[in-house]
């Protein structure tokens, strides 16, 4: 790589380097142990690579019901050609909020190969 584009990778992955390894030193030079030349372990994470909470995606109408979406029925007019149908209810929904994970999810952020094939 040319010397704008090398700065302007580094200046987008040194952020989220030092958010996850600390901004002591680079990954993977001299505190890394070399396994089987294609593997390198990483020292420790300065974050916690899981997740025990996430906001929830389901929502609470008004009688107390718990779900993705509501929909209410529209009758259908012989008189007026208009066909039945439904509609989905954009009011008076209250999200659940936070929910904990049993088991915690792994972060989709997380830098680590987990897998290589």
């Amino acid at each position: 790589m040319g010397s704008k584009s090398s700065t302007l990778v580094n200046s987008i992955t040194s952020p989220i380097t030092n958010y996850f390894y600390g901004s002591s030193g680079r990954r993977g030079e001299d505190n890394g142990i070399a396994l089987d030349g294609q593997c390198v372990a990483v020292g420790r994470l300065k974050v916690n690579p899981f997740i025990h909470t996430r906001r929830s995606s389901k929502f609470y109408d008004e009688d107390g019901h718990l779900a993705h979406e509501f929909y209410v029925e529209i009758p259908g007019s012989k008189r007026r050609r208009m066909k039945a149908g439904m509609m989905r209810i954009h009011t008076n929904l209250r999200p659940q909020g936070e929910i904990t994970l049993d088991p915690p999810r792994l972060r989709p952020d997380l830098p680590v190969v987990m897998c290589q094939v």
